[in-house]
């Protein structure tokens, strides 16, 4: 497989409508996200509202993480699979001047659930909780790695720690259920086979073409020699169904406080 050059990151990030961001926790332990991926003055970048103000932190400690193009639903064409490493330094916008003048089209464009509050000036006036970002900016790129590209409910993303940082790979899942899971990289990357390290692995969903119905899916563990023993497990793999009008408007007042307490204690 040909290996995707700097090049391929800029364009992927621009193309892509979603990423699995990986990062080493307070503990040094891998854990996996899905996030938005966006360009700002041609540098890769993700946000996160307040309400994630702890865990923007977190990332932002983490000696590396490692941002991963393995999902092409919703992308453009040109989009290609890869994993890089980077540093990821914290920007806080308080106010959400920078995200409205640089990342607000792509926001709208690449993640619809974000248009009911932010697709007009109305809207993001009477929705100001959900304006200000926290912006992660990937700085300090290794040279990308390629990735195989996930087309099945059986293949997932493994991130596993190496030396101060981390590496990642998709991989095919042959039984979720086990205490020691089997993995196959989907692109034939040996590294998976040889590390012996802290790891997670992580499945992600969501329903095309609106992103109202999200899961996700995290295993955390020790990998070694292809397989993952597993230690913790948190989430599902089920989409589900889509919430009822009361469900759905307690989660929106919930996000609301949680955003709120999050800019009252601005990182």
């Amino acid at each position: 497989m040909e290996s995707p050059t700097y090049g391929d990151v800029i364009a992927s990030t621009d193309l892509a409508a979603t990423a699995e961001l990986a990062y080493l926790d307070r503990s040094g332990t891998p854990r996996l996200r899905s996030v938005t991926p966006m360009l700002m003055r041609g540098e890769p970048v993700v946000t996160l509202t307040y309400a994630d103000a702890d865990l923007a932190r977190e990332i932002s400690s983490s000696p590396r993480v490692c941002l991963v193009f393995s999902d092409s639903r919703l992308a453009y064409a040109g989009w290609t699979p890869l994993a890089v490493q980077a540093r990821a330094e914290l920007e806080p916008d308080p106010e959400g001047d920078t995200f409205q003048d640089h990342l607000l089209d792509q926001e709208l464009r690449k993640f619809p659930p974000s248009r009911r509050y932010l697709d007009s000036i109305l809207l993001r006036r009477e929705n100001w909780w959900y304006v200000p970002r926290l912006i992660l900016r990937l700085r300090e790129l290794d040279a990308p790695l390629p990735v195989g590209r996930r087309r099945a409910p059986e293949h997932g993303v493994i991130a596993w720690r190496a030396g101060s940082g981390l590496l990642a790979d998709s991989v095919r899942v042959d039984d979720w259920d086990s205490d020691r899971i089997p993995l196959r990289s989907l692109a034939g990357n040996e590294g998976l086979g040889l590390a012996d390290a802290p790891a997670a692995l992580f499945y992600h969903d969501f329903s095309v073409p609106d992103m109202e119905l999200r899961t996700s899916f995290l295993v955390t563990g020790r990998l070694t020699n292809g397989r993952l023993r597993v230690e913790e497990r948190a989430g599902s793999r089920s989409l589900g169904k889509l919430p009822g009008l009361i469900a759905r408007w307690r989660a929106e007042r919930q996000l609301r406080k949680r955003c709120e307490a999050g800019i009252d204690g601005k990182p």
